[in-house]
């Protein structure tokens, strides 16, 4: 059977040309590359060199081989470079599943970083609702979660990345469109358009807490999803809401973000499921920590 060393023996002859050249590349004595190339010839059934006084010369069958083994020890070598940045966590997948909010907060200058500084590291990137965040992490759909805030169990972990605080979001031609900031006690006779509780419960239940602190038992008239979809609905008259500071980005025609009096902070950050033996996950984790 063909060793690797012994290829690697030949293609430092068919470098040098010269026995002794190559065995002092080699660190090996003449003799010793002698026997190895003997042994590969007997093993191929096939003169690789022709031999001279003072040089060798590679045969018809020589060259052919030499290709052939350029492209298994290129091959070789890439598969061992690649595995070893696998193992590192410069090099593999890392699956993020996250809330559209940390999309407009968190995501973008958190993924930018981390391509920077592992540009092999390919990113698969998932936007699901906040209720179904913890659960992809934890059957393993997902490496990292961005979400709300959550208590960290055994399998799950959890780390704050960010806070953002509510604001109202009101129709252009509201009678409050010019009142900064706007105490919520004010909209007892307006439609409010709100989401689910069981969507974003942690958002939803700050967003009821924040309008019963004021005196305000919402009218909810419309309920839906997303909260983009939210200040669409805004926009085009249909009620006022409260929604994340961040949704300001979206600057549609129609609606009108005013901030709350007493608002609360409303706290991002990662879910990470205890055991994940995923080296790109390691890698990230240590990059939050260093930024």
């Amino acid at each position: 059977m063909i060793e690797l060393r012994q290829i690697r023996h030949f293609l430092a002859l068919c470098e040098h040309l010269h026995f002794g050249k190559a065995a002092e590349y080699l660190h090996l004595t003449q003799p010793s590359l002698s026997r190895s190339i003997a042994a590969l010839e007997a093993e191929l059934g096939s003169s690789l060199f022709a031999r001279h006084s003072r040089s060798v010369v590679l045969t018809t069958a020589g060259r052919e081989f030499q290709h052939r083994s350029k492209e298994v020890i290129t091959g070789l070598d890439a598969a061992i470079r690649h595995t070893q940045a696998t193992a590192q966590g410069l090099r593999g997948v890392l699956r993020v599943s996250f809330t559209s909010l940390a999309a407009w907060t968190l995501l973008p200058s958190l993924i930018k970083r981390y391509m920077a500084e592992y540009p092999l590291v390919d990113m698969v990137l998932n936007e699901i609702l906040p209720k179904d965040l913890t659960a992809a992490v934890q059957h393993g759909d997902a490496d990292i979660a961005l979400t709300f805030r959550i208590d960290a169990t055994e399998t799950l972990n959890y780390r704050a990345l960010l806070q953002e605080p509510l604001c109202a979001v009101i129709p252009s031609d509201h009678p409050l469109a010019a009142t900064n900031p706007i105490d919520l006690g004010a909209f007892r006779h307006d439609s409010f358009i709100t989401f689910p509780r069981i969507t974003a419960p942690i958002l939803y239940d700050a967003v009821m807490d924040c309008c019963r602190a004021a005196g305000l038992q919402p009218v909810v008239r419309i309920q839906t999803q997303l909260q983009q979809t939210i200040v669409n609905l805004v926009a085009e008259g249909l009620g006022v809401s409260v929604v994340p500071a961040s949704m300001r980005k979206l600057q549609l025609p129609g609606a009108v973000f005013k901030d709350i009096v007493n608002s609360p902070q409303i706290e991002y950050g990662m879910v990470w499921k205890s055991g994940n033996d995923n080296p790109c996950l390691a890698t990230f984790l240590r990059h939050v920590e260093g930024n």
